[in-house]
């Protein structure tokens, strides 16, 4: 059975995703690696790569520039 007060906690948790998802962005652009993101945010790197994952292109385009 629901509780209330479960319908008041789902905005808030969405709040809070849309929050996290904003931070790892900003470390992102501000040029920070999915390694570093993930070790300020305390989650794994996989979990940010599968939030944010790299254009397709990105790999060929470093390869290159070696």
């Amino acid at each position: 059975m629901a509780n209330k007060n479960d319908k008041a906690v789902d905005p808030v948790l969405d709040e809070l995703q849309a929050i996290r998802r904003l931070m790892i962005f900003g470390l992102i652009r501000a040029g920070a690696s999915q390694g570093e993101v993930a070790a300020a945010l305390g989650v794994n790197q996989s979990s940010v790569s599968r939030m944010f994952p790299k254009p397709k292109g990105i790999k060929a385009a470093a390869r290159k520039k070696d």
